[in-house]
């Protein structure tokens, strides 16, 4: 029987046995699964080298458990294995997909913001941005998108020379002291990151995504603490 090729990205990967490894993969098809990739630490394994985050692979795999066994793979790619600012961010972006994701559940919009997201963070200068943009797509798939229109209690528009706080589960409500200012997230509403306080903006998407995973906290937040210390 003819295996099909599947497109994936590689989220994570941890050692199985001596020789073989598990890795979580973000399928286009079938959403994310995991499969044992066996003898893939030998030199002559098939797999050796190839199996490496944030490029594109084809994949064959088989198997009706959970657990699948991955049988092929070819890669195109996108980034060198060191580990730069770039690569943490993309790490932070994996984790993320890892605990939002679940198994078997096919989430072809998803895989087709990221796959845009690796082409466009590998190219840009504005790293931040184009970051900041990912997560406030990836929160409306997630049914958490932020309403940058209206205040929460009075339902009136979002003025331009007033101050606000942002609640998480509610949206922005206006505070004389608000931490964010009026015109900031008008020009967040219209893409217009220009002249957003990167810092405020990352603030935002970080207590939004807080939010949607319940509470939940990254190990990738704590590895961007150490390297700021």
């Amino acid at each position: 029987m003819t295996e099909l090729w599947h497109d994936a990205f590689l989220l994570h990967q941890r050692p199985y046995g001596n020789t073989s490894v598990i890795a979580e993969m973000f399928t286009l098809e079938n959403g994310r699964i995991s499969v044992i990739a066996r003898g893939a630490k030998k030199p002559k394994s098939k797999f050796f080298g190839v199996l490496s985050p944030f490029s594109k692979l084809r994949i064959t795999y088989r198997g009706r458990s959970e657990l699948k066994t991955l049988t092929n793979v070819d890669k195109e790619d996108f980034f060198s294995d060191s580990f730069s600012k770039l690569s943490y961010t993309l790490l932070y972006i994996n984790e993320l997909l890892i605990k939002i994701l679940p198994q078997g559940a096919p989430q072809s919009e998803l895989f087709n913001l990221y796959n845009k997201f690796l082409i466009e963070v590998k190219s840009s200068e504005e790293i931040d941005i184009v970051l900041r943009k990912f997560e406030l797509d990836l929160l409306e798939m997630l049914g958490y998108g932020i309403n940058f229109m209206n205040e929460v209690d009075s339902g009136q528009s979002i003025e331009l020379n007033k101050s606000y706080d942002f609640v998480p589960e509610l949206g922005f409500k206006e505070s004389p002291n608000g931490f964010f200012e009026g015109n900031e997230i008008i020009s967040i509403s219209k893409l217009n990151f220009k002249d957003i306080n990167k810092k405020k903006f990352k603030s935002l998407t970080t207590m939004a995504i807080g939010y949607s995973l319940d509470g939940g906290d990254l190990k990738s937040r704590e590895i961007f603490k150490t390297l700021k210390k």
